[in-house]
């Protein structure tokens, strides 16, 4: 009876052991499957110096916060880059989580979320130097011009109700919009004033700015419209590197 009784607790004790172990391993595995979150970010390939390749790999500002913003977050960076409009439909069809450096719009939040914005661009229009009958923005009416779809500048044009004096072309990079300028196969480029001072210079193309914003445009990480619980984490790691300036020695350093 006594060796019954014995047995019978022996018995109950590893059952309640291996319950306990269960359980404690269970959550230490759920643990550590939300402190490592795979997340597929996407980015453009023609946008230096925000989000680019060099020798095929990606590089810019963009990225490397993005690199930085899910460090803290505990978060693994899957990325995909692509052109620009490829990478857009990538998150607003579901193909991705999220996309670095995009320009927050009016139009664009109809569709994305947006992180807190860390820095702001300032769009200009860009010609050649060499046309003297193109000095400010209503000389191009009746023009070519290249741009994204709905730019800042666009979204101004539209308010003012020129929008339609201009006809606008998307191209694939900001790379192949000032290649096109550079042949006169488009009259003007939309595009950063930081990107297009870069390609101007590495494609010895003789610029001149005929139209600026200069009210700036915000740019944050956008995700699928709705999807809270990863903007929230997104949000979490990326204010404390704004108010540290740590973002902000990050942008210095690639305006140099």
């Amino acid at each position: 009876m006594i060796i019954v009784r014995a047995l019978l607790f022996m018995a109950k004790y590893f059952v309640a052991f291996f319950i306990f172990l269960f359980v404690t391993t269970a959550l230490c595995t759920q643990a550590f499957a939300e402190g490592n979150d795979r997340i597929t970010c996407g980015m453009a390939t023609g946008y230096p110096p925000f989000q680019y390749l060099e020798n095929n790999q990606p590089t810019g500002l963009d990225y490397d916060l993005l690199k930085r913003v899910l460090t803290d977050s505990q978060q693994q960076l899957e990325l995909v880059a692509a052109h620009w409009d490829d990478t857009v439909n990538r998150l607003r069809f579901n193909s991705i989580d999220c996309v670095t450096g995009m320009e927050v719009t009016a139009p664009r939040k109809k569709y994305f979320d947006f992180t807190v914005p860390y820095y702001f661009r300032y769009t200009a229009v860009f010609v050649r130097d060499e046309l003297p009958s193109i000095e400010v923005v209503q000389d191009l009416y009746g023009k070519k011009i290249s741009g994204d779809k709905h730019s800042i500048t666009e979204t101004i044009w539209q308010e003012k109700h020129i929008k339609d004096h201009f006809r606008l072309v998307q191209t694939q990079s900001k790379e192949k919009a000032m290649q096109m300028l550079a042949s006169g196969k488009t009259d003007a480029a939309i595009m950063p004033k930081a990107v297009g001072l870069y390609l101007a210079k590495k494609h010895n193309v003789k610029v001149k700015i005929v139209h600026s914003n200069y009210r700036g445009t915000p740019v944050a990480i956008a995700v699928k419209k709705g999807n809270a619980k990863l903007l929230n984490k997104l949000n979490s790691a990326l204010k404390p590197l704004i108010e540290s300036g740590e973002v902000n020695t990050l942008l210095v350093g690639y305006q140099r």
